[in-house]
């Protein structure tokens, strides 16, 4: 059987474990999304005909096992207007079937035009979305740990929202924490240097890159190799082109401080100039229920 069967095999498989666990509830219409850890489908709430995501994942054992327990009970406690919303949670032994709410518009980075990036206005609105969602997690002692363009996705009508947190974690303030994760091209010199590290502080410079790409088209640090990527980083070297406000650049090197202790809070990036336009925040939508159904959580 040649590899691409195999594939399509394993796809008819998942479907029909999926179909099997939300039975009478749920119709599989296919895969959409497939990571290391976790696949995600397109489904359909049967009565009501709405669109969902289910993100299928393997309990195991162990520390996979470990991971899940703490994906699951970080998302139960989320809701804001910019986090993907969870609808709910079907369980069986060894999987769990997470049910959200379907982002039509795909991930931020298929948006962002290569090489030239976003209008500064469109950035900044969606920008600020992500923002207030990042903020929101850090005021629930929740640092997500894998900020980056492709955890963001868009609903239907373009507003932006954050999702994954399968590397999200809990913690105290003053805590420093150990485990290196997250996506290497947004890391900040704390973890180039694999040194415990401020989880808000990473979220904060990985905010940084991830604004650079909007704004650019690319992401600042892209050295031949890792070791030059790794020296561009850990001297903060980076360009931006000469048209960008002088707001926008004045917020890109604030986030991007070497020193974390020396980066804004997410309360002082939403209240930076460059995220206000006469005197006025960009505006956080409130939240839609997409799905109508009883105990979504």
């Amino acid at each position: 059987m040649a590899p691409e069967d195999l594939g399509v095999c394993r796809d008819l498989a998942a479907s029909s474990s999926l179909e099997e666990a939300l039975t009478g509830r749920y119709e599989p219409l296919g895969v959409v999304g497939q990571g290391s850890f976790a696949k995600v489908f397109l489904a359909r709430h049967i009565l009501t005909g709405t669109k969902v995501a289910v993100k299928v994942l393997r309990k195991g054992a162990g520390a996979t096992l470990s991971w899940v327990l703490s994906e699951l009970d970080i998302m139960k406690g989320l809701e804001h207007p910019h986090v993907v919303q969870l609808l709910e949670i079907v369980e069986t032994p060894g999987t769990a079937y997470v049910v959200m709410e379907h982002m039509a518009g795909g991930q931020l980075g298929q948006h962002i035009p290569e090489v030239v990036g976003l209008w500064e206005d469109e950035a900044r609105m969606l920008f600020g979305q992500v923002a207030s969602a990042v903020g929101y997690c850090h005021a629930q002692g929740i640092a997500h740990r894998d900020v980056k363009a492709d955890n963001v996705l868009l609903d239907a009508a373009g507003r932006a929202k954050l999702c994954d947190f399968g590397l999200a974690c809990r913690f105290r303030a003053g805590e420093k924490l150990g485990l290196l994760c997250g996506t290497v091209a947004y890391w900040a010199p704390e973890l180039h240097r694999r040194e415990p590290y401020d989880g808000p502080a990473v979220d904060v410079w990985s905010l940084g890159v991830l604004l650079i790409l909007m704004l650019t088209g690319s992401v600042p640090f892209t050295g031949a190799s890792y070791e030059q990527a790794k020296e561009q980083v850990l001297q903060a070297r980076y360009h931006l082109p000469f048209h960008l406000s002088d707001e926008a650049q004045s917020l890109v090197s604030w986030m991007l401080t070497l020193e974390p202790a020396h980066r804004p809070t997410l309360q002082q990036i939403l209240g930076h100039p460059w995220l206000s336009q006469d005197g006025e925040r960009c505006p956080s939508p409130p939240a839609e229920i997409l799905l109508n159904c009883s105990g979504p959580r």
